[in-house]
C-alpha cells in the first residue's frame, strides 16, 4: 500500500546545490585558463575572473528550464530567467575577451533589448509591447555596433536621414498594431485609445528624430493628440449612453 508520501513528487534540486555544481567547474575552467596563460599558450588578453559571473548565469538558465519543466509553457519565469541569463553570458563574454567597451557597449543594447523582446511573446494577446520595445532596443543597438566596427553603417546609407529614429518609429509601429487587434478582439476602449496616444506620440518623436526636424514641434504635437484623445472619449462615451 502507498503511503501519501509516495505520492508526492521529488522536488528539483535546490538552487544552491544547482550553483554550487556550477561554481565547481567554473572553477576548473578558470584553473585551465591560468594554467593556459602561464605557460604562453594564452595571452594575458583572457580576464579569467569574468567566468565567475557565469554562476548567475547558469543559475537562471537551470531557473529557466525548471521553470519551463514545472508549467511547460514558455510563461513569464522563463522568460525572465532566459532574458538575465543573456544580459549575464554578454557580460562575461566581453569581461572574458576583453573587448573594447567604447566599441563593443552596443552589445549591453542588445542583450537587454532581446530580454525585453523576450517578454513581449506569451499571453493572450500574443505580441505585447514589450516585443516593439525591444526590438527597438535590438535595432539601435545592432545600428551603433555595425557603425563602431565598420560592418554596416547606417549613418551612411540613410544619409540624410538619422537612422535611430526609425528605433523609435518600432514601438509606434507596435502600439498601433496592438490598438488595432485589441480593436478587432473588442478589448476596453480605454486601452486601446491609450495605445493609440502612445502610438501617435511615439511616432511624432520618431518622425522628428528621423527626419531632423524642430524638436519644438513636440509640443503642439502633444497638445493635438490630447485634443484628439480627449474628443475621441467624449464622442465614445456618448454612444455608449
Amino acid at each position: 500500500m502507498d503511503t501519501p508520501s509516495s505520492n508526492v513528487p521529488k522536488p528539483a534540486a535546490s538552487s544552491p546545490r544547482r550553483n554550487s555544481a556550477w561554481f565547481g567547474m567554473i572553477l576548473i575552467l578558470a584553473g585551465i585558463i591560468i594554467f593556459a596563460q602561464q605557460t604562453g599558450w594564452l595571452g594575458p588578453r583572457f580576464n579569467w575572473w569574468a567566468l565567475f559571473i557565469l554562476i548567475p548565469a547558469f543559475g537562471s538558465l537551470t531557473g529557466a528550464f525548471y521553470a519551463f519543466q514545472a508549467s511547460g509553457r514558455f510563461n513569464a519565469a522563463v522568460r525572465n530567467s532566459l532574458g538575465s541569463a543573456l544580459i549575464l553570458f554578454t557580460l562575461t563574454f566581453m569581461f572574458l575577451l576583453g573587448l573594447d567597451w567604447s566599441v563593443y557597449w552596443p552589445l549591453m543594447v542588445i542583450a537587454p533589448g532581446l530580454s525585453v523582446l523576450l517578454n513581449g511573446f506569451g499571453g493572450k494577446e500574443g505580441l505585447n509591447m514589450a516585443f516593439w520595445i525591444g526590438l527597438g532596443a535590438v535595432y539601435l543597438g545592432v545600428g551603433f555596433l555595425g557603425i563602431n566596427t565598420g560592418w554596416m553603417d547606417l549613418a551612411q546609407r540613410l544619409e540624410p536621414y538619422n537612422w535611430w529614429g526609425i528605433a523609435i518609429l518600432i514601438p509606434a509601429l507596435g502600439a498601433f498594431v496592438s490598438a488595432l487587434l485589441g480593436l478587432l478582439r473588442g478589448e476596453k476602449f480605454g486601452n486601446v485609445l491609450g495605445l493609440t496616444i502612445f502610438g501617435l506620440l511615439t511616432a511624432a518623436a520618431g518622425l522628428i528624430g528621423f527626419f531632423s526636424a524642430n524638436w519644438t514641434l513636440i509640443g503642439p504635437v502633444l497638445l493635438i493628440v490630447a485634443g484628439i484623445g480627449i474628443l475621441v472619449g467624449i464622442f465614445s462615451e456618448k454612444n455608449q449612453t
